[in-house]
């Protein structure tokens, strides 16, 4: 009996850890954090993770442009509706000292 309630407590454990799968230009896992600057949303995943194209944005800070209004919106809606799996494809530092871009967000649900 004992094993038994160790393996449901280890598995209850696992499925509720958050798990985050990074590549080279994307990331998959829960968005943690969103902030508003001038012309852009940030978003952070898994609390900062981020993927290989990422390595020197500030603060691991993902940035969705403005002018990309749906997929704002979707990550909005996600984040209003505590809904917050995601994986969020980048393409690199915009400039030297910038932000990395976001070019896609595909909600996973």
């Amino acid at each position: 009996m004992n094993k038994f309630l160790m393996g449901i407590s280890a598995a209850l454990l696992l499925s509720s850890a958050n798990f985050a799968t990074a590549a080279s230009h994307y990331i998959s896992g829960t968005i943690t954090n969103i902030t508003a600057i001038e012309g852009a949303l940030l978003i952070n995943v898994n609390n900062g993770n981020i993927p290989d194209n990422c390595k020197g944005t500030p603060y691991n800070w993902l940035k969705i442009k403005q002018e990309n209004t749906t997929m704002v919106s979707v990550v909005l809606a996600q984040w209003a509706s505590n809904k917050r799996s995601a994986t969020v494809y980048t393409s690199g530092i915009e400039t030297a000292g910038g932000y990395c871009l976001v070019t896609q967000v595909d909600p996973i649900e």
